[in-house]
């Protein structure tokens, strides 16, 4: 019988292009557990542990310090060598007191930058969806896999969850996840295009464009130099109101 299902391993020749890793250097390359974030676009922590910070140099020496627990993914421990990282997570390191953010760009398609300490402490996450659950309470999803119960008194009139729309950011607090501020998707705010050709590009919102159809409406940004960048509705992250909230 044949097995089905996904396969346990990914060759290197096989892996996305955004990976900063030599294609032809060892047959096969970690492939990413299921987790918070997509696997066609995301690091395993093994990758960003040898290839992007080279804290190691070997497979071997990386899964050794990971399963010592070194590692913190938004200030919880991680031992799982292939888990998932992606856009906006916060990797510490706390013996070397360093942290870094996730953030897209034009050229690798997600990178790992140093931040300053004080911002390791909290993370921006795009609302990706608004459900129901039991008792009328409102439940925010997440972009990257979490859920955040917004506790309503009345659930015909949920006022506690008016305020929260579908593709707008929450800064929340780690590990807590306490929602610290709301950035709104409308213009005027600071967003960046976290998919697509003109990934990694900043700017503010000029204009949004609604239409009918999947992947129909778009939305205009216009960088420092007034130079209008069109891009999908799905593509926007907002990171700030009149100033990014992050280093980017």
């Amino acid at each position: 019988m044949t097995r089905h299902g996904g396969t346990r391993s990914v060759k290197r020749l096989n892996t996305p292009a955004y990976l900063q890793i030599k294609r032809k250097h060892g047959k096969f390359f970690v492939k990413p557990s299921p987790g918070p974030h997509p696997s066609n676009f995301c690091l395993p922590l093994l990758h960003v542990v040898r290839d992007l910070l080279k804290v190691v140099d070997t497979h071997r020496e990386a899964k050794k310090l990971i399963g010592q627990g070194l590692f913190k993914v938004d200030q919880k421990v991680v031992r799982d060598k292939t888990y998932p990282i992606g856009l906006m997570d916060v990797i510490s390191i706390e013996k070397e007191g360093k942290d870094y953010r996730v953030f897209p760009d034009s050229h690798h398609g997600l990178v790992v930058k140093e931040i300053p300490k004080k911002n390791n402490e909290f993370k921006l996450c795009r609302i990706a969806q608004k459900t129901t659950v039991k008792g009328g309470h409102v439940q925010l999803n997440l972009h990257d896999g979490r859920n955040i119960l917004i506790n309503v008194k009345d659930p015909k009139n949920p006022k506690e969850a008016k305020n929260f729309s579908r593709m707008d950011v929450l800064k929340i607090s780690l590990p807590t996840q306490e929602i610290q501020k709301t950035f709104k998707f409308k213009e005027g705010n600071i967003a960046m295009i976290m998919s697509g050709k003109n990934i990694g590009q900043v700017g503010k919102v000029h204009s949004i464009t609604k239409r009918f159809g999947p992947k129909a409406s778009t939305v205009t940004i216009e960088d420092e130099n007034g130079v209008l960048t069109e891009t999908l509705y799905d593509y926007t992250f907002i990171i700030g109101d009149a100033k990014s909230e992050i280093n980017v």
